[in-house]
C-alpha cells in the first residue's frame, strides 16, 4: 500500500529554501579565503544584490520561503536578514560559521549560539534545521530533537517526507533532499582549491528540474529546492526559477512554501493522530 505523504488536497510538496551563506560559503571551505577580497565580495553579493532580487521575485509570485542562515551572516548582514523577516519568510538554523560539528557538545553550543543571535537580532526562533554541507553524525537527529526543532532537512534517502523516531517515541519530520536540487551542483564556478568549473545554461537546469518535478508530482513526492543567493541570484537564473515556480504553481495540488509549511502538511498525513 502506497504511503500517503500529504493531507487531502495536496498532491506534491515543494520546499522553497535558500541557504544564505554569504562569505561563510567561502571561508568554510578554507579560512584562507578571508584574505581574498574578491572571494569575500563574491560571498557578499548574496545578501547585497541577490537577496533583494530574490525577495522581489517571491513577492511577484506571492510565495514564501525559508532562508537557512549561519549566525555569522546574521551578525554581519543584519539589515538584509531583517528584511527577509519583514517580508514574511522563515529563518532556519545553518550553523554559526557554516562549520561542521563533530561532537554533540559542539553541536549544542553552535545551536545555542545561533539561536541567541536570531532572537536578539531578528526576534525569531528557528524551527527548521539544515546542517552545513550535509555533514551529519550518528547523533545529529537526536540533537535536533533535543533542541526543540520541528523539522529536519538533512538526509538524502527518500523522495518524500518521513519521520525520524527515537527509542523514547519522540518524532520529527524529515524533508530529504539531494544534490540534484542544489544550485551549486549546476552553477558553481571557482578557481579556489578544490576547483569547480561548472556553469550550465539556465535552460538546461530548468529542463532537469522541471522533468524531476513532473516525476515527483506524479508520485506524490517532495521537491526540495536548495538554493544559494550568491549562485542562483544572477538575473538569468532568477528568471529561470520564476518561470519554474510559475509552472509548478499551475499544477493542481502543488503546495509551495517554506520548510515549516511543508513539514506541517507532511505531519498531518504521517501523524494523523497528532
Amino acid at each position: 500500500m502506497k504511503t500517503k505523504n500529504w493531507p487531502e488536497g495536496v498532491q506534491c510538496g515543494v520546499a522553497l529554501t535558500f541557504d544564505l551563506d554569504a562569505e561563510t560559503f567561502w571561508f568554510s571551505r578554507t579560512m584562507d579565503s578571508m584574505a581574498s577580497p574578491n572571494l569575500m565580495a563574491e560571498g557578499a553579493y548574496g545578501p547585497k544584490v541577490a537577496v533583494p532580487r530574490i525577495l522581489d521575485m517571491l513577492d511577484r509570485l506571492e510565495l514564501k520561503a525559508t532562508f537557512f542562515i549561519p549566525g555569522w551572516v546574521i551578525e554581519h548582514h543584519t539589515e538584509t536578514c531583517r528584511e527577509i523577516v519583514r517580508r514574511g519568510h522563515e529563518i532556519g538554523y545553518h550553523g554559526y560559521l557554516h562549520e561542521k560539528a563533530y561532537f554533540v557538545e559542539q553541536e549544542n553550543e553552535l545551536i545555542a549560539k545561533a539561536k541567541k543571535i536570531m532572537k536578539d537580532l531578528l526576534g525569531v526562533e528557528p524551527v527548521g534545521h539544515r546542517t552545513p554541507e550535509a555533514e551529519l553524525t550518528k547523533e545529529t537527529i537526536r540533537t535536533i530533537i533535543d533542541n526543540g526543532f520541528e523539522y529536519s532537512t538533512n538526509t538524502m534517502d527518500r523522495d518524500c517526507p518521513y519521520l525520524h523516531e527515537l527509542e523514547d517515541g519522540r518524532k520529527i519530520v524529515e524533508l530529504p533532499f539531494n544534490w540534484l536540487y542544489d544550485d551549486s551542483s549546476h552553477f558553481f564556478f571557482t578557481l579556489q582549491t578544490p576547483e569547480r568549473r561548472r556553469i550550465c545554461a539556465p535552460s538546461t537546469v530548468y529542463e532537469i528540474w522541471r522533468t524531476e518535478f513532473d516525476g515527483l508530482y506524479e508520485e506524490g513526492g517532495l521537491y526540495p529546492f536548495v538554493l544559494h543567493p550568491q549562485i542562483i541570484g544572477r538575473v538569468s537564473r532568477v528568471k529561470m526559477i520564476e518561470d519554474l515556480l510559475t509552472y509548478m504553481k499551475s499544477r493542481p495540488g502543488t503546495l509551495i512554501g517554506p520548510g515549516k509549511v511543508i513539514a506541517d502538511a507532511a505531519r498531518k498525513a504521517l501523524m494523523p493522530e497528532a
